[in-house]
C-alpha cells in the first residue's frame, strides 16, 4: 500500500492471548494478492505476549495498526472500536488462530463491486485441526436459500466475511449483549437491509482446537444462540413451530453434549441443508420442480423499537 493513498479493505483481527498463532495470521493477510489494505490488530488485554507480538508486527509493516486496552473490553466492543478505526470502505474479517489465502481478498471485493446489492459476503472454509484432520465446510450461496435456513444454521463462518462499512455501522454495528454469537447478529440485521451471499470456494482456512472461542466459550454460545433466535422470531420473522422445537432441542444438546460433539452434528446438519438445496437447483433446471415464486424473502421487522435496531 503506497503511504499516501488510503486502504480500501480494511482487515481487523481481535487478539486476546492469541501469542500461539497470531504470526501466521497476519503474514497470510500480509501475503494477499491484493495489497491496497490495512491489517488492524486490537488487542482486547491479553495476559500472554500477545501485545508483544502485535508491536512488532505494526513496527515490521507500515499497513500494520495496532491498538490496546489494558483491561478486556468484550468482542462486540473491540470490533466496534475497530470499525471507528477502519479506513477501508469494506472490511475483512479473520480471528487471530486463521488463515487467508492469498486471493481471498481480491475474489471477495470483486463480488461486491459487482454487486452493490450484496452487504456481506463469506466463502466455503477448510476447517482443520492440529492432528491434520481438515474438510471443506461449504455455505449456501444466493441470498433466497440462506434466509430460508437463517432460523436454523448462521448464513456465514465468521473469519470468512468481508462486508461494507457504512451498513455494518448503519445498522447498529456489533451487539456486546450477544457475544460470543455476536457476529451472527450483526449478519441478520445486515441481511435485513441487502442481501448476503458466499462465494462457492474455500477462501479461509479455520482453526479447529480446545481453545478456539467457539469451543471453550460453547455453553455460552448456546445461551445466547437461543436468545438470538427468540429475537429473530420477534424482529425478523415468526419461526415455525418444528423450527422452534429444534430450537430447544440445540438448547438442550448444546447445554449436555461436548463441544465436539455438537460441532460434529452442526455440520452434519449444514450439509444436509446444503445437499438439499443442491438438490432443489437442479431439479428446477431441469423442470422437474417449478421455480419458486418470486417475492420479498424478509419481510420488515415485525417489531420496530430500539431494542429491535
Amino acid at each position: 500500500m503506497n503511504k499516501l493513498s488510503k486502504p480500501i479493505v480494511s482487515v481487523i483481527i481481535p487478539v486476546f492471548n492469541g501469542a500461539s498463532y497470531l504470526e501466521q495470521a497476519v503474514y497470510s493477510v500480509l501475503n494477499s494478492s491484493y495489497k491496497n489494505i490495512e491489517v488492524l490488530l486490537i488487542d482486547d488485554g491479553s495476559k500472554d505476549h500477545s501485545k508483544h507480538l502485535c508491536k512488532k508486527l505494526a513496527r515490521k509493516y507500515k499497513n500494520v495498526r495496532f491498538y490496546s486496552f489494558a483491561k478486556n473490553q468484550g468482542l462486540g466492543r473491540v470490533l466496534n472500536f475497530a470499525l471507528k478505526k477502519a479506513q477501508g470502505k469494506f472490511i475483512c474479517r479473520i480471528n487471530q488462530d486463521d488463515l487467508m489465502l492469498r486471493h481471498r481478498i481480491g475474489i471477495q471485493l470483486k463480488f461486491l463491486k459487482e454487486n452493490p446489492e450484496v452487504v456481506a459476503v463469506g466463502s466455503y472454509i477448510r476447517l482443520f485441526d492440529n492432528k491434520g484432520n481438515e474438510q471443506i465446510v461449504k455455505f449456501l450461496q444466493l441470498d433466497e436459500t440462506i434466509k430460508k435456513v437463517w432460523h436454523v444454521v448462521s448464513p456465514f463462518a465468521d473469519p470468512s466475511v468481508m462486508y461494507r462499512k457504512a451498513v455494518a455501522l448503519k445498522v447498529g454495528g456489533y451487539k456486546q449483549e450477544f457475544w460470543p454469537a455476536d457476529d451472527t447478529h450483526l449478519w441478520i440485521r445486515m441481511g435485513m437491509v441487502g442481501k448476503l451471499a458466499n462465494i462457492d470456494k474455500a477462501l479461509v482456512e479455520v482453526r479447529y482446537h480446545k481453545n478456539a472461542a467457539s469451543v471453550k466459550y460453547f455453553k455460552k454460545l448456546t445461551l445466547i444462540t437461543y436468545k438470538m433466535h427468540q429475537w429473530m422470531n420477534v424482529y425478523v420473522q415468526r419461526a415455525t413451530l418444528p423450527v422452534q422445537i429444534f430450537w430447544m432441542f440445540q438448547l438442550i444438546a448444546g447445554l449436555t453434549l461436548s463441544p465436539d460433539m455438537n460441532w460434529k452434528i452442526y455440520r452434519i446438519l449444514k450439509r444436509m441443508i446444503y445437499s438439499f438445496s443442491v438438490f432443489a437447483a437442479f431439479l428446477r433446471r431441469m423442470k422437474i420442480i417449478p421455480e419458486p415464486i418470486t417475492k420479498k424473502a424478509i419481510p420488515h421487522p415485525i417489531v420496530l423499537s430500539r431494542s429491535g435496531q
